[in-house]
């Protein structure tokens, strides 16, 4: 990771991110197992919980400098997405990509990893 990328105030995953650590992560789960798993993540890591909507999909949150959103939608086929925005006040502060790296090693330890991106995983 560049200085460039370090010192971004916001970033966001996404099926056809450049930076393949930030691609969505897709699971074989519901939507309330990946609501639970990540409620243990941030917590985990200090964070904690400020919403959960699961008519929305969302799952907010807060860390000691950032604040997080989880969006986790069921796409079918068994697969449900978790994507990930997370924020920062200044330039310096929490690596948000290593958090990401962070939440995914954690719900993909838990939780059976279906594809990462458009990336089907075997």
């Amino acid at each position: 990771m560049g200085l460039k990328e370090r010192l971004q105030k916001q970033m966001e995953t996404s099926d056809t991110h450049k930076n393949e650590k930030l691609r969505t992560h897709y699971y074989a789960a519901t939507v309330e197992m990946l609501f639970t798993g990540l409620e243990a993540t941030v917590t985990k890591q200090q964070g904690t919980v400020k919403r959960i909507d699961q008519g929305r999909g969302e799952l907010a949150f807060k860390a000691p400098g950032l604040d997080g959103l989880a969006t986790v939608i069921m796409v079918g086929s068994g697969r449900t997405a978790v994507d990930l925005f997370l924020h920062r006040d200044g330039l310096l502060g929490p690596d948000l990509e290593k958090w990401i790296e962070l939440i995914y090693q954690d719900l993909d330890s838990t939780y059976r990893l279906k594809m990462i991106g458009t990336k089907e995983i075997t």
